[in-house]
């Protein structure tokens, strides 16, 4: 084996296992505790509200200079992925303590946005340019993989409660702990390499046509960041188990959302960014359609199952296509500043309507919810065409991928 393919298999393993690790919470506070809540009678507005610890992930760029400045990216990952391993096995212990459950949940929040931006810093230091690419493949995969946990709880939780649910997710994160002790050691990022929010948002804005490009930024994945929250409970509603829901939305749709994904990059490369955008931005609005009409009209076990396939298709293509917008509309020299501030951009309105979402959908009902996802989805469509010129046909910013 040749130098740079040893090189290449040991930053494959390196990354493999950092993103699953990234991953592995994110899943659990987005799809795991929304059905567990459920399955415990709490009401769909307090399960919505849940989503305000989600802002932990879009403000995350506020805390990013501790950690370029103080010790180094792996002892902030394995300090990280402790707390994220101690906290679930809190969650084992402490799942019906009431507000002591829901502190747990904000802590996992907060760990994991931290460990996220040290997983990133550490990457990006340690891989070559020529290895970007590929290794960004791998980045995609090994997170979404992570998104199948939520659904093997599932499973784990209908056969052997709840706390062995909870306490398998925190084995598997003490396992990556151990994994992230062999890490080797670096030095952080220098004082002159860290981003400058402030002059990285006033020089975007400056940009032409600004504001549409900010509104899209801002609106085009918003009916899939509303509905996601709701899926689970709805689940629980029409009656089914912790295993079957598992398999069905985590397993077997993230897996769909992984074929969709590399579809969606292959759509951008054939056809260029805009037509993508367009044709992506339907599928996503269509792909809400399912669970619309399902919960109006009372479907039966098949009809959940194509809608919860449909709305994975969708989620898969619009994450692909979206970054690619994303990225696009970095400039080299700030391409990261940039790309911290687009992402908490959109991830602002998508946590605000994921935590509103649990009100609209208990006082308005299931059916008026997922109407309002598709409907979500069109002012994004509305705006795109009259920033087609300027709108690269290539993404020429980082390859950077947020959950």
């Amino acid at each position: 084996m040749t130098d740079r393919k040893r090189s290449f298999f040991y930053l494959g393993s390196v990354a493999s296992v950092l993103y699953f690790s990234e991953g592995l919470p994110y899943g659990i506070v987005k799809d795991f505790v929304p059905m567990y809540l459920r399955f415990r009678h709490v009401d769909l507005t307090s399960i919505g509200l849940l989503n305000i610890v989600a802002f932990a992930w879009t403000f995350k760029f506020l805390w990013s200079p501790l950690i370029d400045e103080l010790g180094t990216y792996r002892r902030w990952i394995t300090s990280a992925v402790a707390v994220i391993a101690l906290t679930l096995g809190g969650m084992a212990v402490g799942h019906e303590l009431g507000l002591l459950y829901y502190a747990l949940v904000a802590v996992l929040a907060i760990a994991s946005a931290t460990q996220d931006m040290a997983v990133d810093a550490f990457t990006i230091r340690a891989t070559p340019q020529k290895m970007l690419g590929p290794i960004n493949a791998i980045r995609v995969t090994a997170y979404r993989i992570a998104l199948m946990l939520p659904g093997v709880l599932g499973v784990v939780a209908g056969s052997y409660g709840w706390s062995a649910s909870y306490a398998t997710a925190a084995v598997v994160a003490a396992v990556v702990f151990a994994i992230s002790l062999t890490l080797p050691n670096d030095r952080g990022a220098t004082a002159a390499a860290r981003p400058n929010f402030i002059g990285a948002l006033k020089h975007w804005l400056l940009r032409p046509k600004s504001g549409l490009l900010l509104t899209i930024a801002l609106t085009y994945r918003l009916g899939e960041m509303t509905i996601v929250s709701m899926i689970k409970p709805f689940w629980v509603d029409r009656g089914y188990s912790p295993a079957e829901i598992g398999t069905i939305t985590s397993i077997i749709g993230v897996i769909v959302s992984i074929a969709a994904a590399i579809a969606g990059g292959m759509l951008v490369s054939k056809f260029g960014l805009y037509p993508s955008l367009i044709a992506v931005g339907v599928a996503q609005s269509i792909s809400n359609i399912g669970y619309a009409v399902v919960a109006t009209i009372s479907a039966g076990r098949w009809a959940i199952y194509v809608a919860a396939i449909l709305e994975n298709v969708g989620y898969g293509l619009g994450t692909t296509v979206f970054l690619a917008f994303l990225m696009s509309l970095c400039d080299r020299e700030r391409a990261a500043s940039e790309y911290a501030l687009l992402s908490a951009a959109f991830a602002l309105t998508g946590t605000i309507m994921a935590s509103a979402s649990g009100a609209i959908a208990q006082h308005a009902g299931y059916p008026a919810f997922f109407w309002l996802t598709v409907a979500l989805g069109i002012p994004a469509l509305v705006v795109i065409p009259f920033v087609r010129d300027v709108i690269p046909e290539e993404p020429e910013g980082p390859a950077v991928v947020e959950g």
